[in-house]
């Protein structure tokens, strides 16, 4: 699966179909991969296996979009339906903001030639001439800024607190399995008796989510 970065959107793009997802609001949206053209200047920033979903675990930070980054086969259920447990996810937070290198796997179709990707790196003479205007700049800073400045680290430490735990939670537990071709949620005597069998999984589990939501109202 493709991932693009547009100017408004995520894009991630596998055969003939497109999930767009906001940098705005977090919306996803349906479409057909044809639709990249209408897209403004798309980047292909590497493969993904799947997405997870968005989320946002304090009020003050951004949405997140989390996708799988790698998978592993733990094995097949009757009917040759693969069990996968999610390794590795990437995290791309839900703003205007330039995503951090993700480290995904380079697609071949746009990546042609490309083995790595490579770093700009800062001569010492170009270190030492940032330092010092990094440095002017906090001198000349002011006391209510300073308050902002304040503020503006405690929530990027909260930020990489909760990031940290984030990933913990996905690659240090292996508690995360999914499969493509098959409903983890339900048990194999209620699948056995449905009449549905013929309907794609995603189409399946949205009708589960409808009924679940009109029983609680």
């Amino acid at each position: 699966m493709e991932l693009f970065q547009a100017k408004d959107h995520y894009i991630l793009q596998h055969g003939d179909r497109a999930l767009w997802c906001s940098r705005k609001n977090g919306a996803f949206e349906a479409r057909p991969a044809t639709d990249l053209l209408l897209a403004w200047n798309p980047i292909c920033l590497g493969l993904v296996e799947g997405v997870i979903g968005k989320v946002q675990l304090h009020a003050d930070l951004p949405w997140w979009l989390l996708l799988i980054r790698q998978k592993a086969v733990i094995g097949k259920l009757p009917g040759e339906h693969e069990i996968h447990k999610i390794t590795k996810i990437a995290v791309i937070p839900l703003c205007d903001a330039e995503p951090q290198d993700l480290e995904l796997e380079l697609c071949k179709k746009h990546h042609f030639g490309i083995d790595k990707p490579e770093k700009i790196a800062c001569s010492p003479d170009d270190s030492k001439f940032l330092m010092k205007t990094f440095t002017q700049i906090k001198s000349n800073v002011s006391a209510p800024n300073k308050k902002k400045v304040k503020e503006s680290k405690e929530k990027e430490k909260l930020e990489r607190r909760l990031l940290e735990e984030l990933f913990k939670m996905f690659m240090d537990s292996e508690s995360f399995y999914y499969s493509f071709t098959y409903d983890l949620t339900n048990s194999v005597q209620r699948q056995s008796a449905g009449d549905n069998k013929n309907i794609p999984l995603w189409k399946r589990m949205l009708g589960e989510e409808r009924r679940r939501g009109g029983a609680q109202e």
